[in-house]
């Protein structure tokens, strides 16, 4: 029964954009001896029961009771062994959530974690904390956190602060500049806590991104760049074309483009690299130039490229990873316009960025994402 409700909430907030994109988010169920957690790379808006892992509470509880590595690269691979080994008989073949600790903090029995671009409006804002302390006092804030074991470890530090000084079970988490937890012991709570917090933000949002289509200015313009990132690219991939009155807003000038040159959540490091391009000069060869200077600078080739006072283009292996390129930037265009009623754009730390650039893990996920279809 437990899964079956899990598996209904999943396909509830998994199949709204408003909560999920591509790959992102995760849900769980557990008992006193079991936690179910959503395999990694899964998609939450069409997970069964069977797509839950089966791990065991006990061993994921002695992983707590451990001194792993101080090098970060060792410390995560040994966690993540020990993570492999708390599934149980027969699930040897699925690969756990990497926010499974964190799961387990909870003691409710179902926790949906998803990353809405209203909340993280707040979440990489400037005034984040600020707003959430104001808001929701039964909140709890972490602030920007290596993911995997060190999130997870501070996580539960500050829920048992909580529960401590509480003395009532901590049901909301916010991660700056990444999401949000629910928790709740009946869908009927999860749902009560999405439409609180939800409420609650829309009631202090001004400013609203505006995406109304507006028509390319040029179409011929359009196909020929197509064609220029293509060839830069090194053909064999599919470049998607979007114009809408925030990209014509942000497409402007490279000083209005600028909020969005660094990342402001892992998602969009995942999906569409840490850095976009900006490209002013519309000849085939500095293009191809721009496009190889960047790749020596930055070890990889842009997956998001705004032409000026043109509009942007999404580029992706085929159709189906170029249209998860568009909806996960357009998500990071819309972030950085809910940011606005919040103190404005708080963007990833730097060693945070590289953290995720470099993470085994979140390259797992987003590769499984894909081949899987998600959107």
């Amino acid at each position: 029964m437990g899964l079956n409700t899990i598996a209904e909430i999943s396909h509830k907030y998994g199949s709204d954009d408003r909560y999920v994109l591509a790959g992102g988010g995760n849900t769980s169920f557990k008992n006193e001896e079991n936690l179910y957690i959503k395999g990694s790379g899964t998609s939450l808006a069409t997970i069964t029961p069977n797509g839950f892992v089966k791990m065991s509470r006990s061993k994921l509880g002695d992983i707590w009771n451990k001194t792993y590595s101080k090098n970060k690269d060792e410390r995560e691979a040994e966690v993540l062994k020990d993570m492999m080994n708390a599934r149980c008989e027969g699930e040897e073949n699925k690969r756990p959530s990497v926010e499974t600790l964190l799961h387990n903090l909870f003691k409710q029995q179902f926790v949906l974690h998803v990353h809405p671009t209203m909340v993280n409006g707040i979440t990489c804002s400037v005034d984040g904390k600020k707003v959430v302390e104001q808001l929701f006092d039964n909140a709890i804030w972490i602030e920007e956190t290596e993911p995997g074991y060190v999130l997870a470890a501070k996580c539960r530090e500050r829920i048992n602060e909580y529960e401590e000084k509480t003395g009532k079970m901590a049901d909301l988490l916010f991660l700056q500049n990444h999401g949000i937890f629910f928790a709740a012991n009946d869908k009927e709570g999860i749902d009560a806590l999405v439409s609180y917090v939800m409420g609650a933000i829309e009631g202090k949002i001004t400013v609203t991104p505006d995406l109304s289509y507006v028509a390319a200015k040029d179409e011929k313009l359009v196909n020929i760049l197509k064609e220029y990132i293509a060839y830069a690219y090194g053909n064999g991939v599919t470049v998607n074309f979007t114009l809408n009155k925030e990209i014509e807003r942000l497409c402007a000038s490279n000083e209005k483009f600028a909020v969005l040159m660094q990342p402001m959540s892992p998602d969009h490091i995942v999906y569409c690299k840490a850095v976009p391009l900006f490209i002013e000069c519309f000849d085939k060869d500095a293009i191809c130039k721009q496009y190889s200077n960047f790749e020596k600078e930055h070890g990889y080739l842009p997956k998001i490229a705004f032409a000026k006072n043109v509009g942007m283009f999404a580029i992706g292996n085929n159709e189906k990873d170029a249209s998860t390129v568009k909806s996960v930037w357009l998500d990071a265009v819309k972030i950085s316009v809910y940011a606005q009623n919040f103190g404005g754009v708080r963007h990833m730390a730097p060693d945070m960025v590289d953290f995720i650039v470099n993470w085994e893990v979140e390259s797992y996920r987003s590769k499984v994402a894909l081949n899987n279809g998600e959107k």
